[in-house]
C-alpha cells in the first residue's frame, strides 16, 4: 500500500518520488511510472510492456529449454549486445545516463 500524498506542499510535492511498502520506488514526475526494485547486487525488478506473441515465445523457450524466463531474456539481451558491438552499447549507456542526470 503506497503512502498517502501530501496536497499542502505545492505541486512539487505530488511529482517526487514515492515509496509503498514493498520498497518499490515509483517515479511520477514527468509521467513515466517507473517501478523498480533492486534484488541483490546486480539484478533489478522492472515491469515492461511486451507484445503478447513475444511473451508466449518466450514462455515457450524457457519450458523448452527447462530455463527461467529471466535467463532466456538475459540471452536474448547478451545476443543483441553482441550484435550492436561495443561501441555501439558505449554511446548508447553514455547518453542514456546524461540524459538520467539531466532530469
Amino acid at each position: 500500500m503506497a503512502r498517502k500524498k501530501s496536497f499542502s506542499g505545492g505541486i512539487n510535492s505530488l511529482l517526487e518520488s514515492t515509496v509503498n511498502e514493498s520498497g518499490t520506488e515509483q517515479n511520477a514526475a514527468h509521467g513515466k511510472g517507473k517501478q523498480q526494485k533492486k534484488i541483490g547486487s546486480d539484478s533489478t525488478i522492472a515491469s515492461f510492456v511486451i507484445r503478447t506473441d513475444t511473451l508466449e515465445v518466450m514462455r515457450a523457450l524457457a519450458y523448452w529449454e527447462r530455463k527461467k524466463i529471466k535467463d532466456v531474456l538475459e540471452e536474448a539481451m547478451q545476443q543483441l549486445q553482441t550484435q550492436k558491438g561495443d561501441s555501439m552499447i558505449s554511446k548508447a549507456l553514455d547518453e542514456y545516463r546524461k540524459h538520467i542526470a539531466e532530469e
